[in-house]
């Protein structure tokens, strides 16, 4: 993009008075009027606002495949990821060749450095690029419910990565016991919050209350400090192998520091003398409760219904869960088909990471993303697995509508818009055409980005702003301007 003149420059510091007039307009659009030429029949839009809650943004290869085979059936292909090729994003992959590697050979300092590096740029890569959007939301769900931080010491870098290949992404849209017995054996979380150093002596309760509170029960599930204490017990040994070790950075099991004596949890008995076992029949205990359930389903619909889910949905889900044995695709389709589901769309409010994923695959970005994507982040409250507490990022709306995270957003809407970041190139006429008049570059892009949902008041602000720009400057302009549109902020 060439230098700006003064004159540019001037009608281009209109952006933020435009950006805060459209502020007014209806946000969710979940019923907003259809543009006066609509690109899209009202079947289209329906399936244009169902994908872009189950992907991070549909593009027109998704919307295709969606209308070929129904929603319904698309949901189903998108809940079984292993039948979606994905050799597109695996070629974006194939050198980053540290995040195939044991720990062990990641813990010196540069190889650390490099590894935290491909480990943010395939984060991203694979929420923009891979065609098992589903599945990528599922394992951004799981990180952010088992999270670990990625700054608790200089060990954790190694150990999450290899927490992310062989925890969260073998059970995403698995069994959940099998990945809270994962999660629970998973060295990253056993450092992060303590439990590699918990013995008999001296249990460390961190571990034992997130277990309960966070990961499973949940906080009114029902546990009282005395189940704290007794998980505490059942969990000492529970460590990871050090420096000196055959197999540094794994789990093991340190006998001699496990407290073998009977322990009662939930009103269970614990035998004495079990060892590992106490491990293995706490995860059948708390994976199988109801609370367990209930927590689960709830948490599910927020993320994918709303901030409140409906109390019938939930509990459907609860059933789902505890009648299949905690099958997380079988309850995931119960969310994902349900008259709820269809009734909330438009209405949930993007997490920053989801709405810079979800720009770069509006736009067709050619991404890669470096270290100005995680610093937007940042600015906007949520760097990638940097959250120190274990509650992970918020999922709701009032977490994230604050003064500065929307500010950032629309810097970052700008930025991306004209090009200014090596992180991504968005080639507008590629979504506009030959279109440069304001009216025509609206139509275009307005189907582009929001499926031509974009209400008329919010329509008539971006035509008023672009009236007098400079033809070259239209196109970006008003690109930036939807992005930066309260329609785009929700999904």
């Amino acid at each position: 993009m060439n230098p700006l003149s003064r004159r540019e420059f001037l009608k281009l510091s209109a952006y933020l008075s435009a950006v805060a007039a459209l502020q007014a307009c209806n946000a969710p659009v979940k019923a907003l009027a259809r543009t006066a030429t609509p690109t899209a029949p009202p079947a289209e839009a329906q399936t244009f606002q169902t994908l872009r809650r189950i992907t991070c943004w549909p593009r027109a290869e998704e919307l295709a495949r969606a209308a070929e085979i129904g929603l319904d059936a698309f949901i189903e292909e998108q809940l079984s990821p292993e039948s979606i090729d994905d050799r597109e994003l695996e070629d974006r992959l194939k050198e980053m060749t540290l995040l195939t590697r044991p720990a062990s050979e990641l813990f010196e300092k540069e190889t650390r450095r490099q590894a935290a590096e491909q480990f943010l740029r395939a984060t991203a890569l694979r929420a923009v690029y891979s065609k098992r959007q589903l599945y990528e939301l599922m394992v951004d769900f799981w990180s952010n419910h088992f999270n670990i931080y990625l700054r608790k010491n200089q060990q954790i870098v190694p150990l999450k990565i290899v927490d992310d290949r062989e925890v969260i992404r073998p059970h995403a849209l698995g069994n959940f016991r099998d990945l809270l017995f994962a999660s629970m054996q998973s060295p990253a979380m056993l450092v992060y919050l303590d439990n590699a150093l918990s013995q008999k002596e001296l249990p460390n309760e961190n571990y034992a209350r997130e277990l309960l509170e966070l990961h499973t029960l949940g906080v009114d599930g029902g546990y009282t400090h005395h189940d704290i204490d007794e998980v505490a017990r059942a969990l000492t040994g529970w460590s990871v192998a050090g420096p000196r070790m055959d197999n540094p950075g794994e789990f093991i099991f340190r006998e001699r520091a496990h407290d073998d004596g009977e322990k009662t949890i939930l009103g269970q008995t614990f035998p004495a003398g079990q060892g590992i076992r106490d491990g293995e029949q706490l995860a059948d205990l708390l994976a199988n409760h109801p609370a367990t359930a209930q927590h689960i389903a709830y948490k599910l619909a927020r993320r994918f219904v709303s901030d409140q889910p409906p109390a019938d949905l939930v509990s459907r889900a609860a059933e789902t869960f505890s009648h299949t044995n905690g099958d997380i695709r079988a309850v995931m389709s119960v969310i994902l088909h349900s008259q709820e589901f269809k009734d909330s769309l438009g209405t949930k409010f993007k997490r920053p990471f989801e709405f810079i994923v979800s720009a770069l695959r509006a736009t067709n970005a050619e991404a890669h993303p470096q270290r100005f994507s995680n610093a937007m982040l940042t600015q906007m409250g949520q760097p990638l697995f940097m959250q120190p507490t274990p509650d992970g990022y918020p999922d709701t709306a009032d977490a994230w509508k604050t003064t500065n995270g929307l500010l950032a957003r629309w810097n970052y809407a700008l930025t991306l818009a004209f090009n200014a970041t090596d992180d991504a190139q968005v080639d507008w006429q590629a979504l506009a055409g030959s279109s440069f008049t304001p009216e025509e570059v609206l139509n275009q892009l307005n189907g582009h980005l929001l499926g031509g949902l974009l209400d008329e008041k919010a329509q008539q602000i971006i035509l008023r702003f672009a009236a007098d720009l400079n033809e070259s400057l239209i196109q970006p302009a008003i690109g930036a301007l939807l992005l930066a549109s309260p329609a785009f902020q929700y999904r």
